[in-house]
């Protein structure tokens, strides 16, 4: 483990270049009645080359007729087989680190580990139909998970929102009010008041997966009859935690996020023949796709230069997926129509881009209050229990006895100072006394204070203390001229002679 000067600790991440596959679908019904044909097939499970003999001569001079990827699936693959190839590993990554960490110190911890799977590719290439398919594999494996490892606790969270219109909604919600999104310091782009579900089983997420569906702004092209008109974030939050650490020094909590994304198709208004409201969808999911493309080739190439993710609310949210620290995986669906040629061959140098991006996955480990503060809550929740079932409790029916018992002491405070100035009347009739019999003029009473007398007669006791470094007196009684003036902290300068004596019965008493 490496410690960074943000009081944040990672584990020691790997880099590693974003897992991209692609699936070739075969020629749909449409493509069929016209009599379309097949451009391009897969070879070797990992190359997709391009039939010359279906290309025009100026498509023939391109460079690229092959381009080899991590997974090619052909047209004959299913789509578990895609989630086992090309996903499974990525999305299963978060959970599988759960038990791989160690603490070392006394501390409460937080770790955070991030997986996102995406789909790309034009409209009407299978996008929705691989991711659909895809969760809910995913979904049923992370369950798998959780039942092989019963020494640890499981909360799962669902969310899911839409980036329609470059406006981000939430599909959990009836409202459709546009949310916001946050700046978050440990995890990036956050978006606020989104719905998060806690899940109590797997169909639980089915139906939720099912809600989404229906919320989601779908639309009829002449490409597509049911296109999807915006992205698509569903994304599954798995928090965890050991039986015995809750309350403990070194209790640790990993969360663990995967997002499933289901990018909208890319679109030519020409071949999709949409107008107005269809238009300006495809405007808006065209502008934010290139923006996705902008980043890509950015991050393919130069690393150290401007990123423009904060151009579109689909990078942004996708940041730490694309150029940080999470897993990534890329699926991209293409068809092999010669009608789309030009669309496909865009995918595919989106894909040959997207497999050069180097990410750095690791887990961050927080310092983090959160499993405490869990216990300190169970904590409260009991005192407080213990608190209302105990004998003495403030109603309004005791506040009578309370103001009685308030009256009392108050009571008993008063009588303390009347005997308090009853005591000091009697010590000025003592000193006024004494005074009198030292012959002094009773009429200069007045006034208590030592500057009332300024000479007195002091006669030295035996017993009288000296000064350090003075010079002894005679033990023997003796009258001293002492002058009051100079009276401080009970010694007096003689006038007679050049020394101190101590008064400690003056002292005592002024």
């Amino acid at each position: 483990m490496e410690i960074m000067e943000s009081g944040r600790e990672l584990s020691r991440g790997n880099e590693e270049k974003i897992y991209v596959s692609v699936r070739l679908r075969p020629l749909n019904n449409n493509e069929i009645s016209s009599n379309d044909v097949s451009d391009c097939e897969s070879i070797n499970h990992d190359t997709i080359v391009y039939k010359n003999a279906c290309l025009l001569a100026s498509e023939r001079s391109m460079d690229l007729t092959a381009y080899t990827f991590d997974r090619v699936f052909g047209s004959d693959c299913s789509t578990r087989e895609v989630y086992e190839r090309g996903a499974r590993d990525v999305a299963l990554s978060v959970v599988h680190g759960m038990n791989c960490y160690l603490l070392l110190y006394a501390k409460f911890w937080y770790f955070f580990a991030v997986a996102t799977i995406f789909a790309y590719g034009q409209t009407s290439s299978g996008k929705t139909y691989t991711m659909t398919g895809i969760t809910n594999y995913a979904i049923a494996d992370i369950y798998e998970y959780i039942q092989t490892h019963p020494e640890r606790d499981f909360v799962l969270k669902f969310s899911a929102m839409e980036i329609y219109n470059e406006s981000v909604r939430d599909l959990l919600s009836a409202d459709s009010t546009p949310l916001r999104l946050l700046d978050d310091p440990e995890r990036g782009t956050i978006v606020e008041k989104l719905t998060e579900e806690i899940l109590t089983d797997r169909n639980h997420a089915t139906q939720l997966l099912s809600v989404c569906e229906a919320q989601r702004q779908i639309g009829e092209t002449s490409l597509n009859e049911m296109s999807s008109r915006s992205h698509q974030i569903i994304r599954l939050t798995i928090e965890s935690s050991s039986h015995e650490s809750l309350g403990r020094e070194n209790a640790s909590t990993l969360e663990a996020a995967v997002n499933f994304v289901d990018l909208a198709g890319s679109e030519r208004a020409s071949q999709s023949l949409s107008a107005g409201r269809r238009l300006k969808e495809g405007c808006h999911i065209n502008r934010s796709l290139l923006t996705l493309g902008t980043v890509i080739r950015k991050l393919c190439k130069e690393r150290n230069g401007h990123i423009p993710y904060r151009d579109s609310k689909l990078t942004r949210i996708l940041q730490p997926s694309l150029g940080g620290n999470a897993r990534t995986a890329i699926i991209c669906t293409m068809s092999p129509a010669h009608s789309h040629v030009e669309q496909s061959r865009n995918t595919l140098i989106f894909a040959s881009c997207a497999k050069e991006v180097t990410t750095t996955a690791q887990v961050n480990v927080v310092m983090s209050d959160k499993p405490l503060i869990k216990h300190l809550q169970k904590e409260l929740a009991r005192l407080e229990s213990e608190l209302r079932s105990s004998q003495f409790n403030f109603r309004p029916s005791n506040y009578p006895a309370i103001l009685r018992e308030r009256d009392s002491q108050i009571e008993k405070l008063e009588k303390e100072i009347k005997d308090l100035i009853l005591q000091r009347d009697i010590a000025q009739a003592q000193v006024k006394e004494l005074l009198q019999m030292l012959g002094e003029d009773a009429s200069s009473m007045a006034q208590v204070g030592l500057g009332n007398y300024p000479h007195l007669r002091v006669q030295i006791s035996p017993d009288a203390e000296i000064q350090e470094d003075e010079t002894p007196i005679s033990p023997d009684p003796q009258f001293f001229d002492v002058d009051i003036k100079a009276y401080s902290h009970g010694y007096s300068r003689s006038s007679s002679e050049d020394r101190f004596v101590k008064v400690p019965y003056l002292m005592r008493i002024f």
